[in-house]
């Protein structure tokens, strides 16, 4: 008989975490403190008495730290407004970089500054400024431009835009600036920054313009380049994730980087701290997005089990890397590319191998496979696709299917092109090999989009998920359970089945 093993602490406490913040965002403040101190008080029976449950306490003590954590994050959001003498530096000029198109957003262009002073005093935060389009200057990156204005900081409000921007990218103002005047002195340009603009320099000059911004979306999540054209057709044909950088790009990243100082010799703690430090970097590179450090902890994990010889679970790595992502930043349970990239993560987990197996019968085992990541991925990301976009393209698995394997297997060698393009610039002819396939895939997605328009169209409510993921959950330990808890397995799904249809709502 086959033990099955759902005892897994990081998974828990993620799920305590997840509520904490939860209720401390939503919930009045003495509703929110009577929730935790409830369920610490009745955590603490239970151990003084000796009538334990692991799962309880560990739960519980999620929900403290995660309440904790939501609760100081709210109390240290910046606020308040500032008027006088301006200066920040330009961190974010895409929108008038003079590279590529320059795009236009409501009649005029977006900076984001950093370092911000007013009136020779230093804020903390970052702000967004707006300019009309007939009053641009000849502006770059690294450059500081200082302005008669005002900052309007944001109040913190849970699920509002501005402050899901505060919380990922640390912009909290806004920044005004009277009768359109401003001046411009010399800055500096970060290593980040510099090590960016030599990658969309190497991708301009060796590719056409739609596939270099394209390919510098898919290498660092950075979809400010991309035309409104192109990023529609990867919406409406639901393929818009190639844009968020997925595991897939960090473990391509991590493991070539791996091979190569194994090859040689490199002592294993010191090749561990390389491997660190350029993870660190990628993620910078990428500005921390969700995705990349969701990866590159449960990457970081599954090195850690090997080095000390133990069994590497992605469940728990999962449970792991979310209860530190989210006690770091409690804001990243409302964000999309957050929620996204566990929903694939726990969809390949969950519902890949009965997947595989079915498919293994008819398809060459390697095609059968790869095919079923790409199903079992979006079947995690259903509820959170119907949840912020209101609708799945009907497109979206049969285009799926053709387009992600094709990327998954052209992207390391895209990936070593565009590095070795960027470091001799005499190679750029293999990047413009390399990208081939890529402008053939963008023409397939704009092709496939405007033949079909159909959707599927639904309301759902955010508690989907609550019953989405333990349905899924049961489903996969149908498969593999012994039959006792197989009948189990078949009423829960049922019960969860008969619970959901009351949340979904056809629109």
């Amino acid at each position: 008989m086959t033990r099955l093993s759902i005892y897994r602490p990081p998974l828990w406490i993620a799920a305590g975490i997840a509520v904490g913040i939860s209720s401390a965002f939503f919930l009045p403040v003495l509703a929110a403190a009577a929730l935790t101190v409830l369920f610490c008080i009745v955590s603490l029976i239970m151990f003084v008495t000796g009538r334990v449950k692991k799962e309880f306490v560990l739960f519980s003590a999620g929900l403290f730290l995660g309440a904790m954590a939501a609760t100081l994050y709210a109390a240290l959001f910046p606020s308040g407004s500032y008027e006088g003498e301006i200066a920040g530096r330009i961190t974010d000029a895409s929108n008038c970089n003079s590279y590529g198109e320059c795009t236009l957003v409501d009649g005029g262009y977006f900076l984001e500054l950093d370092s911000l002073t007013v009136n020779g005093e230093s804020v903390r935060g970052k702000a967004s400024l707006y300019l009309p389009f007939y009053v641009r200057g000849d502006m770059d990156v690294g450059e500081y431009i200082h302005f008669t204005g005002s900052l309007t900081g944001a109040e913190f409000s849970a699920g509002e835009y501005d402050s899901l921007m505060g919380a990922k990218y640390g912009v909290y103002y806004t920044a005004a600036v009277s009768d359109y005047a401003f001046s411009l002195t010399p800055g500096k340009v970060t290593a980040v920054e510099q090590v960016r603009f030599a990658v969309r320099n190497a991708l301009l000059d060796n590719c056409n313009g739609v596939t270099a911004n394209f390919l510098f979306a898919m290498i660092f999540g950075d979809t400010s380049y991309l035309s409104y054209s192109v990023a529609d057709s990867f919406r409406n044909t639901g393929t818009a994730h190639l844009f968020a950088v997925s595991g897939l790009h960090v473990a391509l990243l991590f493991y070539a980087c791996s091979a190569l100082l194994n090859k040689i010799r490199m002592p294993k703690v010191i090749a561990f701290g390389i491997d660190c430090f350029i993870l660190i970097g990628y993620s910078a590179l990428c500005s921390f997005s969700p995705s990349v450090l969701r990866s590159a902890v449960m990457i970081l994990v599954s090195v850690l089990c090997k080095m000390g010889y133990e069994r590497y679970d992605a469940l728990t790595a999962g449970g792991n890397s979310a209860s530190l992502l989210l006690l770091c930043a409690p804001y990243f349970l409302f964000d999309a590319g957050f929620l996204m990239s566990y929903g694939a993560v726990f969809g390949i987990i969950g519902t890949m191998k009965p997947v595989s197996n079915v498919l293994r019968k008819v398809l060459w085992r390697p095609l059968a496979d790869g095919i079923a990541i790409t199903i079992s991925s979006n079947i995690g990301l259903l509820p959170f696709m119907f949840l912020y976009f209101g609708t799945v393209p009907l497109a979206t698995i049969p285009v799926n299917l053709i387009v992600c394997p094709l990327t998954s297997l052209f992207y390391p060698f895209l990936l070593a092109a565009t590095v070795l393009t960027t470091v001799i610039p005499q190679l750029g002819t293999l990047l413009t090999v390399a990208a081939v396939p890529t402008y053939y895939a963008i023409r397939f997605v704009q092709a496939a989009a405007e033949v079909s328009s159909a959707a599927l169209n639904a309301t759902f409510s955010p508690l989907l998920c609550v019953y989405y993921y333990p349905l899924l959950a049961c489903a996969s330990t149908f498969s593999v359970a012994p039959k006792a808890i197989k009948k189990v397995c078949a009423l829960l799904c049922l019960i969860i089945v008969v619970i959901a249809c009351f949340v979904v709502v056809p629109v």
